[in-house]
């Protein structure tokens, strides 16, 4: 009995804690290049995967061609939002930059309805793969296929910021803007990179999010304070601790869900983030690379 609690626990765990893991990723990105949190980092799912959507019934997406799509409306709606936050308040108080991004949010979300409407939407499975079984471990399609597209992620995204003279550069600026401007690295195209690169996280966990329980209108918000739970949890230091971070609070939530209820769910997910505030200070990782 035990065993098969913990089977379903890691196997919706492991699927939902992938999706977090790629919107904490967004955070720290943003956080580390800004000192930022950019609370539309939710409507950037929200409106990647909807994009996709119209798209992928426009056109027949294969795999490779649904990743590049993805991948692109995240990477223009991730910029577009630093060109309409950030980008036009560069010198304003950290607060107002703060609310600039809660109003996208609910802008973005009001379009969202606008464009789609309320009915949820079914985003196909672009990249199917088969359900794994080892003992008592079972890992259904849609989590190892979400885990896949995660781990992809952030391998490609670690690689580029470590071996890449542009994602060097946007290291050198979350460690210390003012040196990384001494050195000849540009600070405002790093942070706007920082967005455009959140944005196709967010994207990507759309694609890995949309076929399991469908997009709805105003699952950004949520989804996106999941991310921000997920990125304290890591602590906004190194891309595999805020990744682990979301795994961590998916398999959280999915025990709280099979122990008490959705509901309840939700309201204790909401204290541990109260709980991280206030006893693990955001500002614990800032002189640790990204």
């Amino acid at each position: 009995m035990l065993g098969l609690y913990l089977a379903q626990a890691v196997n919706s765990g492991l699927a939902l804690g992938a999706v977090y893991g790629l919107m904490a990723l967004g955070f720290a990105l943003v956080y580390n290049s800004s000192r930022l949190i950019n609370f539309a980092q939710g409507e950037l799912l929200l409106l990647g995967g909807l994009v996709l959507f119209s798209v992928s019934q426009a056109f027949q997406l294969g795999p490779l061609t649904a990743l590049l799509a993805a991948g692109a409306f995240g990477f223009a709606l991730g910029h577009l939002l630093y060109a309409s936050t950030l980008g036009v308040l560069l010198g304003a108080q950290p607060l107002r930059q703060l609310m600039l991004t809660v109003a996208a949010s609910l802008i973005w979300q009001g379009a969202a309805i606008l464009i789609w409407g309320k009915n949820p939407l079914k985003l196909d499975q672009f990249i199917a793969l088969p359900a794994f079984r080892m003992g008592p471990l079972f890992l259904s399609a849609n989590t190892l296929t979400s885990l896949a597209l995660a781990l992809a992620s952030v391998a490609t995204l670690s690689a580029f910021l470590t071996f890449t003279r542009t994602g060097r550069a946007i290291r050198a600026v979350s460690m210390n803007a003012l040196a990384a401007r001494l050195q000849g690295v540009n600070p405002v195209r790093a942070q706007a990179l920082s967005f455009a690169l959140s944005g196709m996280l967010a994207a990507l966990a759309a694609m890995a999010i949309g076929p399991q329980t469908m997009l709805r209108y105003d699952m950004g918000f949520g989804l996106g304070l999941k991310g921000f739970v997920a990125a304290t949890l890591g602590g906004y230091s190194s891309l595999s601790r805020v990744f682990a971070g979301g795994l961590a609070l998916g398999v959280i939530e999915a025990c709280l869900t099979l122990s008490f209820s959705a509901d309840l769910k939700e309201t204790l997910t909401y204290s541990l983030l109260v709980a991280l505030l206030v006893f693990s200070p955001l500002e614990r990782g800032r002189r640790e690379k990204v």
